[in-house]
């Protein structure tokens, strides 16, 4: 590459450059890139990194410091928590998939569902944020978590991290997490 010595030589070439760029993104789609695109609140359960889309949660907040154990109940069934002048029946999400309780700390987050007939939360371990993605998840190896597998509708890899895509509605539509009387 030649020596640039002058600034009127450095704008030259950064003009060379804005040029071959607008070349190069003509013929991108730009249509085919919003189709394709998504944004998803990424989580942990243990060890599992998982995905629900923005949509299916109402909000994400700290564990409420007061909780009431609801007696007679399925040992996931965390308890209930008056959450601005609601009731919120609160389950442990790693103890109901992987029959661990959870731990809770100072990362551990409360995940509403966004369901029209169940108004309720989810304790996970962690709650990393949105996460963008630029194309749709991947079908699911049927092979890989066989325990949680019906509670997922695909995968994706982004950053050295293997992404589920956890489905709430399925969650919700499950006999098991339905009946929490013990």
């Amino acid at each position: 590459m030649a020596q640039i010595s002058s600034p009127s030589e450095i704008i030259a070439l950064l003009k060379d450059i804005e040029r071959r760029s607008q070349q190069q993104a003509a013929g991108l789609s730009q249509q085919d890139d919003l189709h394709s695109a998504w944004t998803a609140i990424g989580f942990r359960v243990g060890e599992h990194h998982f995905l629900i889309p923005l949509s299916d949660s109402r909000e994400v907040f700290p564990v409420p410091e007061q909780h009431t154990p609801v007696p007679k109940a399925e040992s996931w069934v965390y308890g209930i928590a008056n959450i601005r002048g609601e009731l919120l029946p609160l389950f442990d999400l790693k103890h109901f998939l992987l029959g661990k309780q959870t731990k809770t700390n100072k990362r551990s987050r409360i995940m509403v569902i966004n369901h029209p007939e169940l108004y309720s939360g989810l304790l996970v371990d962690e709650v990393f944020g949105l996460k963008h993605f630029q194309r749709e998840p991947e079908a699911l190896d049927a092979n890989k978590h066989v325990n949680i597998a019906s509670y997922l509708k695909g995968s994706v890899f982004q950053q050295d991290t293997h992404w589920d895509v956890f489905s709430f509605q399925k969650l919700a539509e499950d006999p098991r997490f339905l009946n929490a009387a013990a």
